[in-house]
């Protein structure tokens, strides 16, 4: 395999071999991942799905809560 940068971003190019064992065919999306690092997804429905998880996770803020940026900052 090699990897080839592009003005846009890189190629990896993969043996025929290597293609037809998966059975990959041009234009399919493919993502690649290593262990132990945070994959983000890429499709816009895994994208949209991760951001509806992201959203239920959220708690709403106490109706009379006010953010003090000068407070914030003394904690430092």
């Amino acid at each position: 395999m090699k990897l080839t940068k592009t003005s846009d971003g890189y190629i990896v190019k993969v043996p025929d071999e290597v293609v037809a064992s998966l059975g990959l065919h041009d234009g399919d999306d493919v993502s690649l991942t290593v262990p132990g690092v945070i994959t983000i997804p890429v499709s816009d429905a895994a994208r949209d799905s991760a951001i509806d998880r992201m959203k239920k996770l959220a708690s709403p803020l106490p109706p009379d809560y006010k953010f003090d940026r000068e407070e914030a900052n003394a904690r430092r």
